[in-house]
């Protein structure tokens, strides 16, 4: 094996455990919806309050993004990695004791420190791996995280609950947490000396942290951000709950039963998402950079047409063309944006405060989404609730059509 070779394994090796880091978190994150009415039900909540179950931690998540970015250069991507699978392995095991709400929120707000940190962590190792125009593929790879967790726990969380209630799926993500931890301590580290990428052109000397807010592209695809957030979580949250109360519950008689049903179609929608969002990411390393954003934008405007029938949908027969549709649109926008991220910063060493901007973004629309639609599911109906998703996702493809970036090589 040839010197470039061993380079390009190592790299490959890196990027796939810090996906499984991002995996670890997602799991985190994702947890709640599965087993929505398990959990409504064990403390006697309704839609609103199992909403900032989901979103609660994003608090914690915005505030952590930005320093997490400053902590990666002071701290490398290995220690600061671990941090953050570690609050994801705190986190999960309070929530495992927890009898209270309050108690359960704290625990998602340790929770949210991790997720707050992998995802600048994630994508920045990524960027320090490869060069822009070999990111697309990687980055598809790490966009797949949120996707993949939602597959696997939608499919697993309904026997879990069954077998040992909510707290089964907590115990489930504490495991895998810390199964990754050991690998994050073993592998992920930042390359050698002369193969860093977008770390290659940082004179710590010289590095100003304040410099890399002054991007006014990486506060747009910020607000990009915020808009997809919102409306995929606002989606993901409570679709299997609208699939079984529509299509489950006449015949299961049971409203867990029929939740469960429509988590099954839920993980088998995410499953199919995730080969998708590799090929799209394989698409963009043979786009140039600057038009790669037309991808994610042409994404928004049809995510939105989507979105406005997501919780319209009467006939079950409905069920498998949208399955096989949605993952192709939704699955366009997070691949472009963590590809593109990096480059709308104006010199490479300010890429991970870009990526901290960007997870700023991303958490405020994973804060608002779920409480928000479900709020609207509860005042006005779930045909109401798709209203102001789809008009988001049309803002969104609007912006992302003015994101600028600035990486000259690829363009």
């Amino acid at each position: 094996m040839t010197k470039k070779q061993k380079n390009v394994l190592a790299a490959w090796i890196v990027v796939i455990i810090a996906f499984l880091g991002g995996l670890a978190l997602a799991n985190v994150q994702n947890k709640v919806p599965p087993v929505m009415q398990a959990i409504m039900a064990y403390f006697d909540i309704g839609y609103t309050e199992a909403g900032w179950l989901t979103s609660i931690f994003t608090i914690m998540g915005m505030v952590t993004a930005i320093p997490a970015s400053w902590l990666l250069h002071k701290l490398g991507p290995k220690n600061i990695g671990v941090i953050s699978l570690a609050c994801a392995a705190v986190g999960s095991l309070i929530g495992v004791f927890s009898d209270n709400l309050a108690l359960l929120m704290a625990s998602r707000v340790i929770e949210g420190i991790g997720v707050g940190i992998i995802a600048v962590v994630g994508p920045a190792v990524i960027a320090m791996w490869f060069p822009p125009e070999k990111r697309g593929l990687p980055m598809g790879l790490w966009g797949s995280w949120m996707m993949a967790s939602q597959t696997i726990l939608f499919l697993i969380a309904g026997g879990i609950t069954t077998a040992f209630g909510w707290q089964g799926v907590w115990w489930f993500t504490l495991g895998f947490s810390v199964l990754v931890l050991i690998l994050y301590m073993w592998k992920v580290d930042a390359p050698g000396v002369g193969l860093a990428n977008f770390a290659e052109a940082e004179d710590k000397e010289k590095y100003s942290f304040a410099e890399g807010f002054k991007s006014p592209s990486s506060w747009l695809l910020s607000a990009v951000g915020v808009i997809f957030t919102f409306c995929c979580f606002g989606f993901a949250t409570y679709i299997a709950v609208y699939w079984g109360e529509t299509f489950f519950l006449a015949t299961t008689g049971d409203i867990e039963l029929a939740q469960y049903e429509g988590n099954l179609w839920v993980s088998l929608m995410y499953a199919i998402e995730i080969p998708i969002v590799i090929l799209i990411g394989w698409v963009l390393n043979r786009t140039k950079l600057h038009k790669r954003k037309y991808v994610g934008a042409v994404g928004f405007f049809l995510y939105a047409v989507i979105l406005f029938f997501c919780f319209r949908m009467d006939a079950i027969g409905l069920l498998i063309p949208f399955i096989i549709v949605y993952p192709f649109l939704e699955g366009s926008i997070p691949t472009v944006y963590w590809t593109v991220c990096p480059s709308t910063a104006k010199s490479p060493e300010h890429a991970g405060t870009a990526l901290g901007v960007l997870n700023v973004g991303l958490n405020i629309g994973t804060l608002l989404g779920p409480p928000l639609t479900g709020w609207m599911i509860e005042n006005y109906g779930w045909q109401e609730a798709t209203i102001p998703l789809a008009a988001a996702a049309v803002l969104g493809g609007i912006l992302m059509c003015l994101v600028k970036t600035y990486d000259k090589r690829a363009q």
